[in-house]
């Protein structure tokens, strides 16, 4: 192969490299603004998560006690909330599909030059290997008032 043919063919990985990691950070900016709601008990208990899996809003319907007991409470809101974070993860995993088929098919840069580096390691590492989706991180300060009572709807 000529010089000038592995140049060209050099500079087109490098480009959808550079067009793979734009749509990438597109991407993970569109997945930080998810959330998802669950419900438990036929619909008395209500939660919602962001992208993290955190949960930011809890719905208990005033009429909850009348259909079970206080001591299920914590189990449906439990069970509602990781509803929620299995939900909003299959959102998030689902925005990156494109991507992740994109970055199968791309050309290796080693397939072009013998030794070099796989530029494909580069996106797979956004991945987390073949892995797509958000990762439960550690909360962080994002000034809630962490003595709020849930929301009791009327």
């Amino acid at each position: 192969m000529s010089n000038d043919a592995l140049r060209h063919q050099m500079t087109e990985v490098l480009a959808l490299v550079s067009e793979q990691m734009a749509d990438i950070a597109a991407v993970q900016r569109e997945q930080a603004q998810l959330t998802a709601s669950a419900e438990e008990a036929d619909g008395l208990v209500e939660v919602t998560v962001d992208a993290r899996g955190h949960v930011i809003e809890t719905v208990i319907d005033e009429s909850y006690l009348e259909e079970y007991e206080l001591e299920e409470l914590g189990g449906h809101v439990t069970a509602a909330a990781q509803s929620a974070a299995q939900l909003v993860a299959q959102r998030a995993a689902a925005l990156m599909m494109p991507i992740e088929e994109r970055r199968r098919m791309m050309p290796g840069l080693s397939d072009i030059a013998d030794g070099a580096p796989d530029l494909r390691d580069l996106t797979r590492a956004v991945f987390g290997g073949d892995d797509a989706g958000v990762q439960p991180s550690e909360p962080d300060d994002d000034d809630r008032d962490e003595s709020a009572f849930p929301t009791v709807r009327s």
